[in-house]
């Protein structure tokens, strides 16, 4: 069998159902084999950095490794700013690549790609000899489980990819989930003893809760204590419904929640990493004692030291301060039936005033997303991309279950939202994928895309919030009194672009068009993705983070 069969087989033995790429002299060989000879899907990019986006975002919904691959050199280096996204949102992935022609030696598409690969953060997996291929490959899915992040597994030259590596072998992928069971120790002790003396705790779940299914024992520990609940962003949703959720907690945290978070005096932390998105660079946590149980060691002390640190399953940890509570006959706290935290909860309940905007081709922001979202239902898959926008549309928007969230923007880059989309849209094809991006993010990247959306016939929704420039920059002029022009940009008409290659296209300037564009969301086809143009006030879009 030659190598490039056996390295599509590999594929499928190791259960990848559905392959992202944009094919070229080092991949194409593989793909075709993985198609006609594997049956399997494949999902051609149109931009190699859109289809490790694709590959990112179906890991993220499906909560498998994503699977991606590309061509050499300039193939390859365009996935670097997508891998570092993947690398910063501990995602596992495999990109396969492979290395250009082995003669001449310097041929113009010979890059160091090791080197970009570990620069980007993303490990990288050399096939060690023509025999081995297939082995190193899944050792690289092994690899990017393990890890958690982007592993580039590299092929040999392309011109030695049709040697004969003998009868193949079915290739098996054993992954061994972490095993905690958290038992009694001196840290375990120190952080029930926090617990205990806590006057006004907070709990809080983080996407390790979400991913370890422990949101009933977190949620148990918090009645016992009577503390209010709230999530990391990643954990969006987790104990949406629940009397005492004040929701995220973070940058992005409403005012009334805030207010809660100052007069606590503790956070109880389960599966979060307490980066700066989490605790405001520090300031949310100032003045409180903080505990904090994940079962990767990595996140503990990674972005702050907390008074008590618990190694370990976030579910058997809840459990066991529990026991150990009832065992004590620890009083609860009463801190979530104080008059002030019930204020907050009410607060939150109701909707937020919507605020008018001063351009009468423009609409209001939270009315404009929340119609929308009220129009689609639920459950579906949101996914958010980077601006000023993606704040309202994580308070608009809901989702049943966490993993349905895709937040694009750990590495502050705009444009990738739509191929993130795309990825999570082939992860759940039963459910509506809403993705709300900036203008500027759809001419950067999301354009790029569109189409392929298009020919996968998805059930997208894809919104832009259109200020008419860069907002965040827009924000930076306007907040030191200096002309905001230079961020203002005459972007064409959104809407026609769309109908050009392949979608349905609707712009909204005012209730009148959200009307309609909300009816003609509610009667698509969902076989065709549409584009939704919402101008906006760049003078009267709020902050958001």
């Amino acid at each position: 069998m030659k190598i490039n069969e056996a390295v599509a087989r590999t594929l499928k033995d190791v259960g990848v159902e559905t392959l992202f790429g944009l094919i070229g002299d080092a991949n194409l060989f593989l793909v075709d084999d993985f198609i006609r000879k594997c049956g399997g899907r494949y999902v051609g990019a149109a931009h190699e950095a859109g289809a490790v986006l694709m590959a990112l975002g179906h890991a993220s919904v499906s909560g498998g490794i994503g699977v991606a691959t590309v061509t050499c050199g300039p193939g390859f280096t365009n996935t670097l700013t997508a891998l570092v996204e993947g690398a910063k949102s501990r995602l596992p992935m495999v990109l396969v690549t492979g290395d250009a022609t082995s003669k001449p030696k310097f041929y113009l598409q010979k890059v160091p790609q090791r080197e970009f690969a570990i620069a980007a953060g993303a490990g990288f997996e050399q096939a060690s000899s023509l025999d081995s291929v297939c082995a190193d490959l899944v050792y690289a899915f092994r690899r990017a489980d393990a890890e958690r992040r982007p592993i580039v597994f590299n092929l040999p030259p392309y011109d030695l990819q049709w040697q004969d590596v003998g009868d193949y072998r079915p290739a098996r992928l054993v992954l061994h989930r972490r095993a905690s069971e958290v038992t009694d120790s001196a840290d375990l002790e120190a952080a029930i003893g926090i617990v205990a003396t806590a006057k006004r705790p907070i709990v809080l779940a983080g996407h390790g809760v979400a991913m370890s299914g422990a949101q009933g024992d977190v949620l148990r520990l918090a009645r016992r204590i009577d503390a209010p609940v709230m999530t990391t962003l990643r954990a969006k949703d987790l104990f949406r419904g629940d009397p005492l959720n004040l929701d995220v907690f973070g940058i992005s945290t409403l005012e009334p929640a805030m207010q809660v978070v100052a007069a606590s005096d503790c956070i109880v932390a389960f599966g979060a990493s307490l980066n700066f998105i989490t605790t405001g660079n520090g300031a949310l946590l100032q003045g409180k004692r903080t505990v904090l149980v994940n079962d990767d060691p990595d996140e503990l002390g990674k972005h702050m030291s907390t008074d008590a640190a618990v190694l370990g399953d976030c579910g058997s940890a809840a459990r066991r301060m529990l026991h150990w509570l009832d065992e004590a006959e620890i009083a609860a706290s009463g801190f979530a039936a104080e008059d002030a935290v019930q204020a907050a909860l009410a607060t939150l309940a109701a909707p937020p005033p919507a605020a008018p905007a001063r351009d009468p081709g423009a609409v209001e922001i939270h009315g404009a997303l929340r119609a929308i979202a009220a129009t689609l239902g639920e459950p579906l898959v949101l996914v958010t991309g980077v601006g000023r926008h993606m704040g309202h549309a994580w308070h608009a928007f809901h989702v049943s279950e966490p993993r349905l969230f895709v937040q694009g923007h750990m590495y502050g880059a705009i444009g990738m939202a739509l191929a993130h989309g795309i990825g999570a849209a082939r992860a759940e094809p039963t459910l509506p994928t809403v993705v709300v991006t900036g203008d500027g993010s759809f001419m950067l990247g999301d354009l790029t895309e569109f189409n392929t959306a298009v020919r996968e016939r998805l059930d997208l929704v894809l919104v832009v919030c259109n200020d008419g420039g860069y907002g965040a920059e827009h924000i930076q002029f306007t907040g030191r009194d200096l002309d905001p022009s230079l961020s203002l940009i005459g972007w064409p008409d959104f809407a026609p672009m769309a109908e050009a290659l392949g979608g349905q296209g609707l712009t909204v300037r005012s209730p009148d068009d959200l009307e309609h564009a909300c009816q003609a969301i509610a009667a698509r086809s969902r076989d065709r993705p549409i584009l939704v143009d919402v101008k906006l006030d760049p003078d009267t879009v709020p902050r958001s983070y």
